[in-house]
């Protein structure tokens, strides 16, 4: 999925996709290159996530006992398997001051798997910068 990212000045808005943030609240614009760690951790939760379901949906009977224990499992593996392939590899990060208690917090408001859209990601940052 392609991400589109504007900077209008005379609104003094960023737009990204269908969202819109104020210049006045944002703090501060990122672009990390996500860690092995990263990926592992995604793909962690993603299985976890799969298997959970999968345990919640069977039903849990005496004859299938070795099934039920067997397909969580798989699931988990499964679901790994599907975060290592679909997870992004490059993030476009904001530190936005919220308006509530919670305060300023960095938040990830794109995502991209491709070096174009690393570039585009740079590119929008140094220009965000400007404008802060």
């Amino acid at each position: 999925m392609s991400c589109s990212i504007s900077i209008d000045p005379s609104a003094k808005k960023l737009r990204v996709n269908k969202d819109s943030y104020d210049f006045d609240k944002i703090s501060d614009v990122q672009v990390r290159t996500l860690s092995w760690k990263d990926k592992l951790l995604n793909m962690f939760i993603i299985g976890f996530i799969a298997s959970s379901v999968l345990f919640i949906i069977v039903p849990t009977d005496e004859h299938g006992q070795v099934i039920t224990s067997v397909l969580p499992v798989v699931a988990f593996l499964i679901g790994a398997c599907i975060a290592l392939f679909v997870s992004s590899k490059y993030e476009f990060r904001l530190e936005f001051r919220y308006s509530d208690e919670v305060g300023v917090q960095w938040f990830t408001a794109a995502k991209g798997r491709t070096v174009v859209d690393y570039q585009m990601f740079k590119t929008r940052e140094v220009e965000l910068k400007h404008y802060l």
